[in-house]
């Protein structure tokens, strides 16, 4: 589950929200052009403006959604585990004297399934295949594309190699931050059929 909050002409509304309605409002916002950005705590933002017909202003909204259980800063270790997982072929197995993530070659410790199943980094659908949870497919996507360097001389660099140069510090912060906002995008764009059927068959 995420918090959601909603800022509109009232101010915030805030509730909870699913998977599946976190992936709805993804997928809404791509269709409108909005501007969003994923979070290393494994929730989103998503940003856009409309025009007060009384005032004829450009009026900002806003949508934000953060996991329950906030994921913290995922360390290399973890992060490694969660993309060999995110190919697609693990199962979960539970043997007689314990649980475990496995693939078709290795299989991973107890303890850090147990681990990576508490924090709600993988789920698990009625068939026994682990998939990674929106909040870590978020999170993952918003570390790949972290700033790595620079930003207060004008040059910026993301982990992902993207680097900017520009006027100053606050140019090339905006840069970044457009540059994530199209990763985003682009990454709403990539997710299929398959993988919103699985998150409404997870147990």
């Amino acid at each position: 589950m995420f918090r959601e909050t909603v800022t509109h002409a009232g101010g915030d509304s805030k509730g909870t929200a699913s998977e599946s309605h976190v992936l709805m409002l993804l997928r809404r916002a791509l269709n409108r052009g909005y501007r969003m950005e994923a979070t290393r705590t494994g929730g989103a933002s998503i940003r856009w403006t409309r025009v007060d017909l009384t005032t004829h202003t450009h009026v900002p909204r806003s949508i934000t959604v953060e996991p329950e259980l906030s994921l913290g800063d995922l360390d290399l270790a973890t992060r490694t585990l969660l993309a060999r997982i995110d190919v697609g072929d693990a199962r979960y197995v539970a043997h007689p004297d314990r649980y475990v993530i496995a693939f078709e070659d290795a299989e991973i410790a107890p303890a850090e399934t147990a681990r990576l199943r508490t924090r709600r980094l993988v789920a698990v659908d009625a068939r026994g295949r682990v998939r990674l949870t929106m909040a870590a497919r978020l999170s993952l996507l918003a570390h790949d594309h972290r700033q790595a360097g620079g930003g207060a001389d004008g040059f910026a660099m993301c982990a992902c190699g993207f680097t900017v140069s520009a006027p100053t510090g606050q140019a090339a912060d905006d840069v970044l931050s457009n540059h994530r906002q199209t990763v985003t995008a682009s990454f709403v764009g990539s997710i299929d059929a398959s993988y919103a059927a699985a998150i409404s068959s997870t147990r």
